[in-house]
């Protein structure tokens, strides 16, 4: 914030309590905004709830890559690949796929990892300053996080991901067998490559984090309505009106933070968006006697192992079926095999399994600033898989924006008529 202005209060409503939505609020509450927070959901089980817990500031690759094109049709012939799409989705999808393969180029890759990285820059700051104004501070350190691979081959096929990364500012360290014995003696010694990035950090129980925020927020004066919000109603013009089944409120100003379900309200002011559900899924299992001490990412495998306070927590997968289409565990469930194969100490018992919906663009990119032709409308989703890390820097510059104050980032790349 680089110029501090003191901003006239508002009445704002926020249409979602991810961790988007609820870093919104509590910047705005900070500025004495009075803000009301509309969420249907049980805080500790939404998208934000689920992740792999790992705040990445390191995480600009976009989803999509040089092979990409290669990888679409595997993704529509193995329902259990890791990349996957059910047929009866493909036409609903078909739009976000080609825009996908447009993003699929060199130059696309390199300006959509730089956007990324912009953001990036500034999460853990942010975090910090979101966690010490809740108390929260004990959900988070700042313990790196390591990518693991088996093979000579995938190994070689991520080096252009190592250049990408030196380009854009991301520090971090090869490791070779012994050094990652070292680090982590209860992996299995079948990883001869890894690379650890330090910058990374880990939260020990994303949904009970988010829960807590929740709380903080009501603490602080903040009014949360568990209810959905059906539509945005307007007033000469303007977006003044929340409309859920109890009826319309009124508010100055209006934060659209519903993750996946965004686009729906922006089509309601007249934008369209390319935005779409990533399907992620994960199970809990009991930490091992010899657990990791960070999140590790075993990129053959497509899986994420993150120690957390409740056990061990396997993501996997991505699946393009919408919102609406019931879970298939088959994938997930068939992983903790190679999870028992990655840690031998693990044992194969699932005590939970999830199904969430990161809200993902084709460029990867979110969107971030004010709705074309609304300006009392501010917008904040599209995090992918890096949602959880941008929901505090979102919500810093969302607070920065309704406040006339500078952001501390060009916004250009992130607008929703970009």
């Amino acid at each position: 914030m680089a110029n501090e202005i003191d901003p006239k209060p508002q009445r704002i409503g926020v249409i979602g309590g991810g961790i988007a939505g609820i870093s919104a609020a509590l910047f705005l509450r900070r500025d004495g905004h009075d803000v009301t927070v509309f969420d249907p959901g049980d805080p500790g089980t939404g998208t934000s709830s689920g992740n792999a817990g790992v705040v990445s500031t390191g995480g600009i690759i976009p989803t999509a890559t040089p092979d990409i094109l290669m990888r679409v049709p595997k993704m529509l012939m193995d329902p259990y690949g890791p990349l996957a799409v059910r047929w009866r989705y493909l036409p609903r999808i078909a739009p976000w796929l080609l825009s996908l393969l447009r993003n699929g180029t060199p130059a696309r890759i390199e300006a959509n990892a730089r956007a990324k990285a912009a953001l990036l820059d500034q999460a853990y700051e942010a975090y910090r300053t979101l966690l010490q104004d809740t108390g929260t501070e004990s959900f988070m350190r700042q313990t790196g996080s390591l990518a693991v691979y088996e093979t000579e081959r995938g190994w070689q096929q991520t080096q252009w991901i190592l250049d990408l990364m030196r380009r854009c500012g991301r520090k971090f360290d090869v490791l070779n067998q012994d050094e990652l014995r070292q680090m982590e003696p209860g992996l299995a010694p079948i990883f001869p490559h890894a690379y650890y990035l330090p910058d990374n950090g880990s939260l020990s129980h994303p949904g009970r984090l988010v829960i807590e925020l929740h709380e903080a927020f009501r603490r602080k004066g903040g009014t949360i309505i568990p209810q959905q919000v059906i539509r945005i109603g307007l007033a000469e013009g303007q977006a003044r009106h929340l409309i859920t089944e109890d009826g319309p409120q009124t508010f100055d100003a209006v934060v659209v933070a519903a993750g996946a379900w965004s686009k729906q309200f922006l089509k309601q002011l007249g934008t369209s968006v390319l935005l779409d559900a990533e399907r992620g899924y994960h199970v809990m299992l009991p930490l091992p006697e010899s657990a990791p001490t960070r999140p590790i990412n075993v990129v053959e495998d497509t899986m994420f192992l993150s120690p957390m306070a409740h056990g061990l927590r396997m993501t996997t997968g991505v699946e393009l079926a919408g919102t609406e289409a019931p879970p298939d565990y088959t994938r997930v469930r068939h992983m903790i095999g190679r999870a028992a194969r990655a840690i031998p100490t693990l044992r194969q018992e699932e005590q939970s399994a999830w199904l969430g919906f990161r809200p993902s663009t084709p460029s990867s990119v979110p969107h971030l600033g004010r709705a074309p032709g609304h300006d009392n409308v501010y917008c904040a989703f599209g995090g992918g898989h890096v949602g959880m890390t941008l929901g505090p820097v979102s919500g810093r510059i969302t607070a920065d924006l309704v406040a006339g104050r500078e952001p501390g980032v060009d916004l250009a790349p992130y607008a929703l008529d970009r």
